[in-house]
């Protein structure tokens, strides 16, 4: 079977995608293992911002379907949760499921022709370029797919990825402490919080390099779960899940609806994620927000990115890597050297204390506007410099002013980095090794400084 392209895999980002592509005219096969009634179902927060709709082009979520409640922005919380802030910012719970399952309707009502049921193998190499794909459907036959382009979204899973070439840049494997093990359960209570919010917590003996979270639903019922960095000896996050927030929210919780966990990629996307003939998106490219571990909306992002850059590769004859090497120019600009400041954020705050986090909070040092702008835009504003510089003149913690200054010129070295991504295959190299020695860099910093 011959296609434009192949995309292995229906979560949010392989679905929109599929769906993209195939408005442009192109014809398109989705692989997806899951059944038509469970497409979109998958363990996760359920929550993403509004703005992401305006990126897009999406119509909003609708109540009944596929949005269960609306919030008007998050509340932190600090460790001893005696000081809060407030990060206004419209957004929503959805429905997993049944956005997926929209989704899957605005590809099919465009042309792509899905292959439920069906397991992906192993791709088809030649020389140095993905053909396709092997899957298997339901009953155990064999089908190949020839493709000119494939799209890796299976998720953090990277299927197709690492099934590829040791040696092809695209690759390389994400360490795991660059990953949150997550666990969380979908719950019916009466729990005694201002429902136009929702909630994280940080708190590094119930979630050490995470945080967790309570997020409503409405009508009484809670999104509830937390993240863990993935090291050695790390905690099991359903372990600690019983033992500090069930234990906290005691009979507040009736009923247990759904429960689950999985992995998160928290970190920068990965530096390639395009081959001749092949592409990344999503959990697969390690897409997520480095801090926050959201990655609905960034997943759609790199789908909407990679559309653009397959359609222009296409348009000039053959997918290449030099032809779809834009995509990572695209994708950069709008998500990408963000990501990779928030890196060098999320690996500082991962070795603060709960002291250290407390001091933050209870000295007023960032309000709710400045932790906005550090998430959507990657910066940390010179306001916070100048606050803890003035606060600090008469505090016992003179040091923290030299780690915030250093703290902001690593993110915004990193930033700059991913903003001058090389516009062909041919810089990779001499950027991937000035990338290496940053993080090296700011990893020797943290081990002295932290």
């Amino acid at each position: 079977m011959k296609f434009d392209v192949v995309v292995v895999g229906g979560g949010v980002g392989g679905l929109y995608a599929s769906y993209a592509l195939a408005k442009k005219g192109f014809k398109v096969a989705l692989i997806e293992m899951k059944d038509e009634k469970n497409i979109g179902d998958k363990v996760c927060g359920d929550a993403i911002g509004e703005h992401h709709f305006i990126e897009l082009g999406l119509e909003p979520p609708v109540p009944g379907f596929d949005k269960d409640h609306e919030y008007d922005g998050v509340v932190l919380f600090s460790p001893d949760e005696q000081h809060k802030i407030f990060v206004e910012g419209r957004g929503y719970s959805i429905n997993r499921k049944n956005f997926g399952l929209k989704l899957y309707r605005m590809a099919i009502n465009n042309g792509v022709e899905a292959y439920l049921e069906h397991f992906f193998v192993k791709p088809i190499v030649s020389g140095s370029k993905v053909d396709g794909i092997v899957a298997k459907d339901k009953n155990g036959f064999e089908k190949e797919f020839e493709a000119k382009v494939v799209i890796d979204a299976t998720g953090v899973a990277s299927a197709v990825r690492r099934s590829l070439p040791r040696e092809w840049w695209v690759s390389v494997e994400i360490p795991k402490e660059d990953y949150n093990i997550t666990y969380r359960e979908v719950v019916v209570g009466d729990i005694d919080l201002d429902n136009k919010y929702a909630y994280i917590y940080l708190n590094v003996d119930v979630a050490p390099g995470g945080y967790w979270w309570l997020f409503p639903k409405g009508g009484g019922v809670y999104n509830i779960g937390l993240g863990v960095q993935w090291k050695e000896g790390a905690p099991n996050p359903r372990t600690q899940y019983v033992k500090y927030i069930m234990n906290k929210l005691g009979n507040r919780v009736s009923e247990v609806i759904h429960s689950g966990g999985g992995l998160v990629p928290t970190r920068r996307p990965i530096p390639c994620m395009v081959w001749n003939g092949f592409v990344v998106i999503g959990d697969a490219a390690a897409t997520a927000n480095p801090v926050h571990g959201g990655g609905i909306g960034s997943a759609m992002l790199s789908a909407k990115t990679v559309a653009e850059a397959i359609t222009e590769a296409l348009d000039k004859g053959d997918a290449t890597m030099e032809n779809l090497w834009s995509y990572h120019i695209k994708f950069h600009k709008v998500y990408g050297a963000k990501q990779a400041s928030l890196d060098i954020l999320r690996m500082f705050l991962q070795r603060m204390s709960n002291s250290d986090l407390n001091f933050v909070f209870r000295s007023n040092l960032v309000n709710g506007s400045e932790v906005y702008d550090m998430g959507s835009k990657g910066d940390l504003s010179i306001s916070i410099i100048n606050r803890v510089k003035s606060f600090l003149t008469l505090a016992s913690r003179p040091s923290f002013l030299a780690k915030l200054y250093r703290l902001k010129q690593f993110m915004d070295r990193a930033k700059e980095l991913y903003l001058n991504y090389p516009s062909s295959p041919s810089g990779y190299l001499n950027w991937l090794a000035e990338e290496q020695r940053l993080f090296d860099e700011y990893r020797k910093w943290l081990a002295e400084k932290m």
